[in-house]
């Protein structure tokens, strides 16, 4: 599993990074009592859903000599109101899984590619689509090539 790092350097915020760390704290905090309005309006219904779609990991990079990626892949989505949905890979007929009646979904599977290739989330009654996401394959083409300068030499 891969995770994330933080880098500092020890140094106290500037007076720009506090303003715009300030900002961002305050729109998070006011974000849930904005979604609370929206999920009560009138505006809202069926034909707009609010679901949320995530794949993990969302890229592979492949090194030189490398042609297919093996990844083990975690979708997850959820949804404010119960929705029956099948979730289906890009080239592929048959759903890779489906759920019933349910406000959220999770599925882990192993993928093999060699390019990148996209996901959805399809209503099961409709086949309606209503989100979906790409795993992207990238090939690192790392060319070397002769250094212009000594390796001694400063300038």
């Amino acid at each position: 599993m891969l995770g994330g790092c933080t880098i500092s350097d020890g140094n106290l915020l500037s007076a720009r990074a506090f303003l715009t760390l300030t900002a961002l704290i305050l729109l998070v905090t006011c974000l849930p009592a904005v979604r609370a309005l929206a999920s009560d309006s009138s505006v809202q219904n069926s034909s707009f859903p609010l679901i949320q779609f995530s794949i993990k990991p969302r890229l592979c990079v492949l090194n030189a000599g490398e042609e297919v990626c093996h990844d083990e892949l975690q979708v997850k989505w959820e949804s404010p109101v119960l929705r029956s949905l099948c979730l289906f890979q890009s080239g592929k007929s048959e759903p890779l899984r489906c759920w019933e009646n349910e406000a959220r979904g999770e599925y882990q599977f192993e993928l093999t590619a060699s390019v990148s290739t996209d996901f959805q989330l399809r209503e099961k009654i409709s086949d309606k689509p209503l989100s979906d996401q790409r795993f992207q394959v990238v090939y690192n083409d790392k060319k070397f090539r002769k250094a212009r300068r000594n390796p001694w030499s400063f300038f």
